[in-house]
């Protein structure tokens, strides 16, 4: 949460991820789209983001924990991973894959 900075607010005022929330997810992968993949430059180094805090615009998150972490746009663009992409579930703190991708879905990781 520190590192990856998922305390921001959208376009419509709502925090996606709110004040001692516990749990989030992320998708570990590789993929042969990656010219799809952006990194959320704001106008002084060249780019068009807009978002505001806690995104620096700079392309890395503003992590608050001594992490240099970059950041990456999708841009609403499909970008299909690679078999083997990992669905990550944490819930305070721990880390664990509950799903695999197979090539077309992921299949829950049993006993997760």
């Amino acid at each position: 949460m520190e590192s990856s900075r998922l305390d921001y607010v959208t376009g419509d005022g709502v925090r996606p991820y709110p004040e001692g929330g516990d749990t989030y997810a992320y998708i570990k992968f590789k993929t042969t789209d990656a010219e799809k993949i952006k990194t959320p430059y704001g106008e002084i180094f060249g780019g068009t983001n807009t978002d505001g805090p806690p995104c620096t615009l700079n392309g890395f998150t503003g992590a608050r924990n001594g992490q240099i972490i970059p950041e990456w746009s999708l841009s609403g663009e499909y970008v299909k991973p690679k078999k083997g992409a990992e669905l990550h579930k944490v819930v305070n703190g721990k880390d664990t894959v509950v799903a695999i991708f197979d090539g077309k879905h992921f299949v829950e990781v049993k006993g997760k």
